[in-house]
């Protein structure tokens, strides 16, 4: 009686250090990847085109209209289509991962100027993957409020020359999942453009 309980504590604990073992490969694999975005293809919020718009004036009276009460309400949604490039690592091109929450934000000159929270599944895999996300924003506040011309620098800023443009970095920081359950990341990663 005792040996078989003592091979079944052994089985149980081997079991439990391979789901570990698992998991560890799992989140170094996500960690050590290189992510490049390769193309930003749709960036609509609250349902206007952003890639539409090189300056202010671009904006139709309805549309400013419509962002400013957004930006009052604390109330603005991005969708975007993302050409993301991930690059697994030698030995690991035939995983795929799962990315179930994914915390982002975008610095300009290195300061937060948007924040979001990507709530829907996303999986990855080794090369080009075309992702579509929604996700609220939120505006880095000044003086308390979000205000709407940080909005339209946001958005033409998109459409300028890489040479004209200051620094931008998109920063994200997911919830995997693994083999014992999801895992978010302890910092954040930059994502190269």
């Amino acid at each position: 009686m005792i040996k078989k309980f003592a091979n079944f504590t052994l089985l149980l604990a081997l079991l439990v250090l391979s789901f570990a073992c698992k998991t560890k490969n799992d989140v170094e694999a996500f960690k050590e990847a290189e992510y490049s975005l390769k193309s930003v293809d749709r960036v609509e919020v609250n349902g206007i085109n952003l890639l539409e718009k090189k300056n202010p004036q671009d904006f139709s009276f309805s549309e400013a209209a419509k962002l400013f009460s957004a930006v009052s309400n604390n109330d603005l949604k991005a969708t975007s289509t993302l050409g993301l490039s991930v690059s697994l690592g030698e030995g690991q091109e035939d995983r795929t991962m799962t990315v179930t929450k994914l915390k982002w934000q975008l610095l300009v000159d290195d300061r937060q100027a948007l924040s979001g929270l990507v709530s829907e599944p996303v999986e990855l895999r080794n090369g080009l993957n075309t992702i579509t996300v929604s996700s609220p924003l939120k505006l880095v506040e000044q003086n308390g409020s979000p205000d709407l011309n940080s909005l339209l620098q946001l958005a033409t800023l998109l459409n300028q020359d890489k040479t004209a443009r200051p620094k931008v970095t998109l920063q994200i920081k997911p919830t995997i999942q693994t083999s014992i359950g999801p895992f978010e990341l302890p910092s954040f990663i930059n994502i190269k453009d």
